[in-house]
């Protein structure tokens, strides 16, 4: 009995690490998608992980951006269950006085359990074929320094380090 047991085991553990890239689809975020994506970004966005981040993301800031551009919020939906395992949000900046429209990468969430099986690649170019659509001439993103496997995913994607900043804070309430 034991030993089946076992085998029943490994064998849920080799289904689960067998995705492939076709078992999910990525469509527009919904308001009915928001509690997951929000589950997704909290076990992501960790003060331990990334200080900056997780400072700058919140539950307004996911809502802002749905109201704002709900065309540009995506999710990866798993075929077979319904659920989100990934999102992708961006927006499309426009220059005052300039001819240049930018599409900005501003958020992205994959759940680990997905990592490395392409939902983060088909999100963002679902993402680029939007901007596009809405006359983006550059793709812009952001990733923090020590965010490797973010720098990595950012570069797989094409990006190239452009410039720089140094990003300085002071915490007000320790004066």
């Amino acid at each position: 009995m034991e030993r089946i047991e076992i085998s029943r085991k490994s064998e849920n553990m080799e289904k689960r690490t067998k995705r492939k890239k076709g078992d999910f689809e990525v469509r527009q975020m919904t308001l009915d998608d928001l509690p997951q994506v929000w589950r997704i970004s909290e076990r992501i966005f960790t003060p331990y992980s990334l200080q900056f981040t997780y400072r700058t993301w919140n539950i307004g800031e996911l809502l802002s951006r749905f109201q704002d551009n709900p065309e540009l919020c995506l999710v990866a939906e798993e075929k077979r269950t319904g659920m989100i395992v990934g999102f992708a949000i961006g927006a499309v900046l426009k220059r005052p006085y300039s001819p240049w429209t930018y599409g900005y990468f501003a958020w992205a969430g994959v759940k680990r359990t997905w990592q490395k099986h392409g939902v983060g690649e088909r999100l963002y170019k679902e993402l680029e074929r939007r901007f596009r659509e809405k006359g983006a001439r550059i793709a812009l993103v952001d990733v923090e320094s020590g965010n490797h496997a973010g720098i990595r995913f950012i570069e797989k994607l094409g990006f190239k380090k452009s410039q720089i900043f140094i990003w300085y804070s002071k915490n007000l309430e320790q004066q």
